[in-house]
């Protein structure tokens, strides 16, 4: 069981709690489990499934989540472990996004990205995505600063960051950069 709390430069806070299970060992496992994000700010309660096959230090994986009152969200991942050793892991993800409203309204987002993981929790990531509602293509850029861990490590202090670059569509040129700071811990 996991409970964060996020705060971010938009100015939302959100509660998010998940629930997993884990059943296997480091060459095949599987996990499941259920999520709830809580927005602060009084936006939609998000709640939703999920799952994830992992081999071999790939994984391939699925969710499915509810929004009160606007709809639902479909998003199916594959991410290919290019490189790993005990102290690092270089992978790359793809995903399709599929977003329906209850005004029957709905759009498909989907891309990739490169990402490198350091043991610490430190991570930094760039890939494209592209999104049908609106026509537009982006390239993003995610930061994650890992600023403290308890000893157990079950409790951790991390801050986020994403710089999203619209380069075609009628966001053309627009940037969008968002931080987080989420304090996490597992049970």
């Amino acid at each position: 069981m996991g409970l964060s709390l996020t705060t971010n430069t938009h100015g939302v806070s959100n509660l998010n709690v998940s629930i997993s299970q884990t059943v296997g060992d480091e060459k095949f496992k599987t996990l499941a489990g259920l999520f709830a994000n809580m927005s602060l700010e009084g936006a939609p309660f998000f709640r939703g499934v999920f799952g994830e096959i992992q081999f071999s230090g790939n994984s391939l994986g699925i969710s499915y989540a509810h929004v009160a009152y606007n709809g639902i969200n479909l998003q199916n991942y594959l991410r290919l472990n290019i490189f790993r050793d005990p102290y690092e892991s270089i992978d790359l993800k793809m995903f399709h996004n599929e977003t329906r409203f209850n005004n029957s309204f709905g759009f498909r987002r989907f891309g990739g990205n490169l990402s490198w993981t350091y043991f610490a929790g430190h991570s930094i990531g760039f890939g494209f995505s592209q999104s049908t509602a609106l026509n537009t293509t982006a390239m993003e850029a995610i930061f994650k600063l890992n600023l403290w861990k308890s000893e157990k490590g079950n409790c951790s202090l991390d801050l986020n960051s994403n710089l999203i670059h619209f380069i075609r569509g009628p966001l053309e040129g627009h940037q969008d950069v968002m931080a987080s700071l989420t304090i996490s811990f597992a049970l």
